[in-house]
């Protein structure tokens, strides 16, 4: 969990919530740890590597399981390309030339690169060998921002900065505080909990990693990255920072003079538009003579110009910028891997995918994903445009974790429970809600392009799984998907991309340009969901139609059907409520959250009614002995 979430998440937050980010760590603690429970009984119960992703079908078969996996496949292969990018990103501080503007230049695209093939090696001989060099890193990870925070904590405060500051704690409101979970890398930090789960069925005590890694690790590193949000607000040394217009290029145009308490905007840390091409933000003077920027290495930045001691420990947390980075981006080759081979061992993929190399690791889940994330070191816009997709797509398949976990307790009630939680549908209910309402806060602005790619994979569903796994008509998979795709590119462009994604700057523009609400936006909007719903069922139906097993088929389908209504139910609230790219918004803050949480209720009830026994179950099962 301590990656690049620590570097750059509490700037982010700050920028967007202020002082009260702080309850943003908070409130993603809280919800975040709702979501690992719930996996930690699942965890024990079926130590599989890639287990997760399997999950969805042992309780809700195939239909559920490909969506799922499929969603969860575009957030891991991007995780260990945005780490890369994140090192490379705290190093331009030093090596200037890496970067412009926060996007790679040819160089630090070479850098990236290196590290990501050195993320593959680490993960190709085997996880003993990674695991040690992991215990390592992880006793590293865990010192450097603890002693971040305390030395910033001890040496470096300024308790006026959370209180006396133009808004004060609160300065936007409560739905800021809400909106930084999402989209400032808060819950994109604390992802990392499922990885005690991925590689579950690869350790020797299973229920020990589950539960102490999970858990006990999730507590601890809450606490750092709480703490760590409190030096950041606290250790901004305004005497030494001054306000200045920034071009594209980031070169400093113009410094403008010091921020006063009266005047100061939490925006400035990564910079308020001006203009097309200028942004007016905070800099610090360099050892050189030159200017910085907070955003290209926020608490190195925090720590040199507190000066002495802090200063030299600056030059430790450099090192550390890359160390982080890297511990994560290695995990993440990993679960990406493993996130493949589930999805072959679920029959979404072919058996090839199945074979270990002789150090026991998926051998070609496992070339995949260096390939691929070699090929996602693109030019991303930022880290956080990165982190807030990869969120979106991740926390969506977390949903299924309380309607799994009740599925469960249904349908294998005397398997063998090595964790069994108290209150499960309690705990599986508040799971549920908390995962969709992480996804309803990342706004429609990063949600509409997570749906349109988590959509666009059914026709893989259609064309391999059905099939392959049902005996459905090769011809019927293939022309079906075809079709699918080109109405789903020609719907998304003309119906979402044009009226609501460009006219916002997306994906680059901070912050987004807003919109008044028109009649044509509604029926843009309404015409999407209704074509898009009618292909999803209409395809899904047809197809599983033509299968030789045709009841197995639909039985399977059936029990998936609540997961396309969860995408179509948040897709909806997304453009109604205030996370929405409207200015006004139709339904305003708080009163479209609390629809929210009623929404993921009624989701989880329909989910856990859904679940079904399924074949994979039981072999599942009776491979662990645990029937």
């Amino acid at each position: 969990m301590i990656g690049s979430g620590w570097l750059f998440g509490s700037l982010g937050a700050a920028n967007t919530a202020g002082p009260a980010a702080i309850f943003s760590w908070l409130i993603a603690g809280f919800l975040m740890i709702f979501i690992a429970l719930a996996y930690t009984e699942i965890g024990g119960m079926l130590p599989k590597s890639g287990g997760i992703v399997r999950y969805p079908q042992y309780t809700h078969g195939g239909f559920a399981s490909f969506i799922m996996g499929w969603a969860y496949f575009l957030s891991a292969v991007t995780v260990a390309p945005s780490e890369a990018i994140a090192a490379v990103t705290y190093l331009s501080t030093w090596v200037p030339n890496l970067t412009v503007s926060g996007v790679l230049t040819p160089l630090g695209t070479l850098v990236a690169a290196v590290l990501v093939v050195f993320f593959f090696l680490l993960n190709w001989y085997g996880v003993h060998v990674m695991g040690k060099t992991n215990t390592g890193v992880g006793w590293w990870k865990l010192i450097i921002p603890t002693l971040t925070f305390i030395l910033l904590m001890t040496l470096a405060m300024h308790t006026v900065n959370y209180t006396g500051l133009a808004g004060g704690f609160i300065p936007y409101g409560w739905s800021y505080v809400f909106l930084a979970i999402p989209t400032t890398g808060i819950a994109y930090a604390y992802l990392g909990f499922r990885q005690g789960i991925d590689y579950s069925g690869e350790a020797r005590k299973p229920s020990d990693v589950v539960w102490g890694g999970t858990i006990l690790g999730f507590i601890i590193v809450m606490m750092i990255y709480v703490l760590l949000q409190v030096s950041f607000i606290g250790g901004l040394n305004f005497n030494r920072l001054y306000l200045a217009y920034v071009n594209s290029t980031g070169q400093v145009v113009k410094v403008i003079g010091q921020p006063t308490a009266s005047t100061w905007n939490w925006a400035y840390l990564q910079g308020v538009s001006v203009s097309s091409q200028l942004t007016e933000t905070v800099v610090y003077k360099t050892a050189r003579g030159g200017w910085a920027t907070l955003a290209s290495g926020p608490f190195y930045g925090l720590l040199y110009i507190a000066g002495g001691a802090l200063a030299i420990f600056a030059v430790i947390l450099l090192i550390d910028a890359v160390v982080s980075p890297s511990g994560t981006g290695w995990i993440y080759i990993g679960t990406t891997a493993r996130t493949i081979y589930g999805m072959a061992a679920d029959g979404h993929l072919p058996s090839a995918f199945l074979r270990l190399n002789k150090y026991k690791v998926p051998l070609w889940p496992t070339i995949a994903a260096l390939v691929l994330g070699l090929l996602f070191l693109l030019p991303f816009p930022t880290w956080f445009a990165i982190s807030s997709f990869i969120t979106t797509t991740t926390v969506f398949t977390y949903i299924i974790g309380g309607p799994s976990l009740m599925t469960l307790r249904r349908t294998a009630p005397n398997a063998n429970r090595p964790i069994k939680l108290p209150a499960a549908s309690v705990i599986g209910a508040i799971a549920t809600i908390a995962a969709f309402l992480i996804v309803y806060w990342s706004t429609f602005y990063y949600l509409w392009f997570a749906i349109a790619l988590i959509l666009a994979g059914l026709p893989l569903f259609y064309m391999y799984t059905m099939v392959n796994r049902y005996g459905a008509s090769r011809t019927a998979g293939i022309i079906s998907g075809i079709v699918y795709w080109v109405v789903l590119i020609v719907a998304t462009y003309y119906l979402i991309y044009l009226p609501f994604a460009a006219p916002t700057g997306w994906p680059a523009s901070t912050p987004v340009t807003m919109l008044k609400l028109e009649p044509t936006h509604i029926i843009d909007f309404v015409s999407y969901v209704v074509i898009m719903t009618a292909m999803v069922v209409g395809f899904t139906l047809y197809v599983a139609s033509t299968a030789k097993d045709r009841e197995t088929a639909m039985k399977h389908v059936r029990a998936g059907w609540w997961v396309v209504a969860t995408i179509f139910s948040a897709y909806v609230l997304s453009f109604l409520g205030s996370f929405s790219v409207f200015q006004p918004p139709i339904i305003p803050f708080p009163w479209d959250t609390v629809i929210a949480a009623l929404v993921a209720l009624g989701l989880y009830l329909y989910g856990s009614y859904s679940g079904i026994l399924t074949d994979d179950l039981v072999i599942a099962l009776r491979e662990l002995g645990g029937v």
